[in-house]
C-alpha cells in the first residue's frame, strides 16, 4: 500500500514538473512575438517622425555654414570670320578646361560656297551649336577664353539654388538607411516564416528608394559640378563692332563709317556682279547692238519703199 501511494506521488510530481516547463515555453514564445511587434511598432513611428520632420524641412533654408547647391547655364553667341580655325579651336581648349563636349550640330554654307552661287542671299551662312560642360570653378575663365576665340555677341548666365532639393534628399537617404538597419535587426530575431517574408519585401521596398535617391544625389553632384554652356558659333563676312559708341562725336564716326562700309560693300558687289558676269554681258551687248543695226536697216527700207516716186 506504501509502496503504491509512492508511486503516485511520483507521477504527480513528474506531470508538475512537465506542466511547469511548458508554461515557460509559451510565455517565452509569448513575450517574443510582443517583443518584435513593439519593435516594429516603434519602427514605424520613427519613420513617421522622419516624415513630419521633412515636410518640417521642406521649403526651409539649408543649415548655415554648409555651401549652396547651385547649377549654373551660360548662353553665348560668337562670331567668327574663320570658321574652321574657330572650330578647332574651341574643341581644343574644352580639353584644355578638363572639360567635354554634350553636343554639337554644324549647319549652312560657307562664305566661298555662297559667294560662287548666284542665291547668295538665300543660302543661310554657316553656325555650330555646341552644349559643353565646363566645371564650375573655371566657368569664368572659360568664357573669358571664348572671347578670345571669336567675337562674343552675347552672353548670359543663369543660376538655379537647389540647395533644399540636395539636402532634403539626403536627409531621407540617411532615415532610410537607420530603417534598413532596424529591419535587418528584427530579420535576426524572427522566427516565423510569414514574419521573415514580410520582413524581406519591407527592405526591399526600402533599397530600392535608397538606390533611386542615391542616383538623384548623383545627378545633382554632376549638374552642379560641371556647369552647361549653350554656345552658337556663326560664320560672317565682317565682324559686328559691339564697343558702344559713349560721345556724340564717337556716334558720328561710328555712322561714317557704317556708310563707309555700305558704299564699299556695295562697290564690291558692283564690281564682282560685273567681272563676274562679263562674258553674258559682253553677249547680251553684241545681241543688242545687233538687234539695232538691223531694227534700223529693216526701217530705213521700209521707208524706202514707201516713197512716192
Amino acid at each position: 500500500m506504501v509502496n503504491t501511494l509512492q508511486v503516485f506521488k511520483k507521477i504527480g510530481l513528474f506531470l508538475l514538473v512537465i506542466s511547469l516547463v511548458t508554461a515557460c515555453s509559451n510565455s517565452n514564445g509569448v513575450e517574443s512575438k510582443k517583443s518584435m511587434h513593439m519593435d516594429q511598432s516603434s519602427l514605424q513611428e520613427a519613420d513617421l517622425q522622419t516624415v513630419d520632420q521633412n515636410k518640417a524641412k521642406e521649403g526651409s533654408e539649408p543649415p548655415k555654414g554648409i555651401v549652396r547647391k547651385l547649377i549654373k547655364t551660360a548662353d553665348v553667341q560668337i562670331e567668327t570670320k574663320k570658321f574652321e580655325k574657330t572650330i578647332e579651336l574651341l574643341e581644343k581648349s574644352v580639353s584644355e578646361f578638363n572639360g567635354y563636349i554634350e553636343s554639337n550640330h554644324i549647319t549652312g554654307t560657307s562664305m566661298l560656297e555662297k559667294y560662287d552661287d548666284d542665291t547668295i542671299d538665300e543660302l543661310p551662312s554657316r553656325t555650330a551649336q555646341y552644349t559643353l560642360r565646363i566645371p564650375s570653378n573655371k566657368l569664368n575663365a572659360y568664357l573669358s577664353k571664348i572671347n578670345t576665340i571669336g567675337n562674343m555677341t552675347s552672353k548670359s548666365i543663369s543660376t538655379e539654388d537647389i540647395s533644399n532639393q540636395y539636402f532634403d534628399t539626403e536627409t531621407r537617404i540617411k532615415s532610410l538607411k537607420i530603417q534598413e538597419e532596424r529591419l535587418l535587426n528584427l530579420l535576426k530575431k524572427s522566427g516565423s516564416l510569414s514574419d521573415i517574408i514580410e520582413l524581406e519585401k519591407e527592405l526591399s521596398t526600402v533599397r530600392y528608394e535608397i538606390e533611386s535617391l542615391t542616383t538623384t544625389i548623383k545627378t545633382y553632384d554632376s549638374l552642379i559640378n560641371y556647369s552647361m554652356i549653350n554656345l552658337s558659333v556663326t560664320e560672317v563676312a565682317e565682324i559686328t563692332d559691339t564697343t558702344p559708341p559713349k560721345t556724340v562725336g564717337d556716334r558720328i564716326t561710328a555712322k561714317f563709317k557704317d556708310n563707309l562700309k555700305s558704299i564699299s560693300t556695295g562697290f564690291k558687289n558692283t564690281t564682282v556682279f560685273i567681272i563676274g558676269n562679263s562674258v553674258l554681258i559682253i553677249i547680251w551687248l553684241i545681241i543688242l547692238v545687233a538687234g539695232f543695226f538691223i531694227a534700223r536697216k529693216a526701217v530705213k527700207k521700209y521707208q524706202d519703199w514707201n516713197i512716192p516716186k
